[in-house]
């Protein structure tokens, strides 16, 4: 897991604004309860929370993803890499 330092511009931008899209969905969908017809929330307020909850889906998800696949990438490549070497060891040791 990659500190906050550590990440590249791109990606706290990303961050902050699903942290923002989040905050400001929820808020709004609050709100819509408190306003006039009481405790009724207008289908376009609910289409701004599911908009903002499938925007933080999507930057959260597609980092989580690609950062599994770049460790399971790795674990492979070094895997492949320990076969490879354990096959030049066994050829140089039977010429």
């Amino acid at each position: 897991m990659e500190k906050w330092k550590d990440l590249n511009i791109k990606d706290k931008i990303a961050i902050v604004s699903a942290i923002v899209a989040f905050c400001a969905g929820w808020a709004l969908s609050i709100a819509a309860f408190l306003v006039p017809p009481i405790g009724e929330i207008h289908d376009s307020v609910l289409w701004i929370l599911g908009q903002s909850l499938v925007y933080c889906a999507s930057v959260f998800g597609v980092a989580s993803y690609f950062t599994s696949e770049a460790v399971r990438l790795r674990h492979d490549l070094k895997k492949m890499m320990i076969g490879y070497e354990e096959r030049m060891a066994a050829s140089d040791s039977a010429d």
